[in-house]
């Protein structure tokens, strides 16, 4: 299974496939980044973490959660910044990957 990315409007919607980094730049037709309004996890199950770094795997994190359970969706609002969002799968724990996604809103 691969990561699946859908951009609909200024909405973001990404599932993880729990083996394969995402990347900005090959998922999004936004080579050099993106600003951001917010980003929200939604947890497959309690116990999951995801981090987000900037710009690279080795990238500093700009958000890391570790979720309660899987209705714990949490959130961070980037107020505009612009980022280059990268998550790293071996960052991430997830009970299932499948039912886990990120949301991210486009200013």
């Amino acid at each position: 299974m691969a990561n699946t990315t859908t951009l609909t409007g200024s909405t973001v919607t990404i599932t993880l496939d729990g083996s394969t980094d995402w990347v900005w730049s090959d998922e999004l037709p936004f080579p050099d980044g993106v600003r951001l309004k917010w980003v929200m996890f939604h947890p497959s199950a309690a116990g999951d973490t995801l981090v987000i770094r900037e710009a690279s795997t080795s990238g500093a994190e700009i958000f890391r959660v570790k979720c309660t359970g899987n209705a714990d969706d949490r959130v961070l609002y980037c107020k505009g910044a612009f980022l280059r969002p990268v998550i790293k799968a071996t960052d991430c724990t997830l009970g299932t990957a499948a039912d886990a996604r990120v949301t991210m809103e486009l200013c």
